[in-house]
């Protein structure tokens, strides 16, 4: 298992605030969406993705667009998109339940 370090930071309450509202919205905590955040800035490989496609990926990271609208974005197919999410640790948007199963 991976060692992790923890951090304490501070933050205007402004801030705080406000990323207690992305959290809640995105349905994550706010450590999660930190953790999110700072991953996102150490992802060297991003910085070939055009500003379209940077703006595609974080409305799809934010629930406003579809992984097909993300794929259009970035000129993969869909299983593309989705591998390269995979190989990049994000979450795919995906929602299924027990039930679903059955109409599969």
């Amino acid at each position: 298992m991976a060692q992790t370090a923890t951090l304490h930071i501070k933050v205007e309450p402004a801030v705080a605030q406000g990323l207690k509202h992305v959290a809640g919205r995105r349905q994550v905590t706010v450590g999660e969406l930190v953790r999110q955040a700072v991953q996102t800035c150490y992802q060297t490989e991003w910085l070939g993705l055009t500003a379209a496609q940077r703006q595609a990926l974080e409305a799809y990271r934010g629930g406003y667009v579809s992984l097909g609208k993300l794929a259009e974005a970035m000129g993969l197919s869909l299983l593309a998109a989705r591998e390269w999410l995979n190989e990049r640790g994000i979450a795919q948007n995906t929602v299924s339940a027990k039930e679903d199963l059955a109409h599969a």
